[in-house]
């Protein structure tokens, strides 16, 4: 399949070739992406960097939302905020995981301002498998939806 957007110069490889934990480009580019993110400029400079890439990206503004459209609809890849109102960004992932839902086993990775000592461990121990510290560096975003973008037509790693 081929990559239909930019993103094949995002550090994984301009051939197309598998990221680090197998997913491809190609993969990557047709990614459905969740943000969940309560700061409006935060979520929308997010968007904007996965537009410019040409993924597609939906988003809400706080966990519980997270957990309920995570509920109903499947995405790829969910990039989840830490402190939320509402419902917090660790409540939400542990919620996602529980649920018998088509995201128990989606990648979620966290994009917080939260760059302390351990506060990586907190997010692997709440059942999320990455990281990116915020503010958020394009490359480092672009290589981590590579990494773990798989899409039902990429064969498993």
């Amino acid at each position: 399949r081929a990559c239909a957007c930019a993103c094949a110069g995002a550090g994984a490889g301009a051939d197309a070739g598998a990221g680090a934990g197998g997913g491809t480009v190609a993969a990557a580019c047709a990614a459905r992406i969740l943000v969940v993110e309560d700061h409006w400029a935060n979520r929308k400079l997010l968007q904007s960097m996965l537009r410019q890439r040409g993924f597609s990206s939906e988003s809400v503004e706080n966990g519980l939302e997270a957990v309920d459209i995570t509920a109903e609809r499947q995405f790829d890849i969910i990039l989840m905020d830490c402190n939320m109102p509402v419902m917090d960004g660790w409540q939400a992932t542990e919620a996602i995981r529980a649920q018998d839902g088509p995201n128990r086993d989606t990648p979620i990775v966290a994009v917080t301002a939260n760059a302390m000592k351990g506060d990586k461990e907190k997010c692997i121990a709440a059942g999320m498998d990455d990281y990116i510290s915020k503010p958020v560096e394009r490359r480092r975003l672009y290589e981590t939806i590579a990494k773990w973008a798989v899409t039902p037509d990429d064969p498993p790693p």
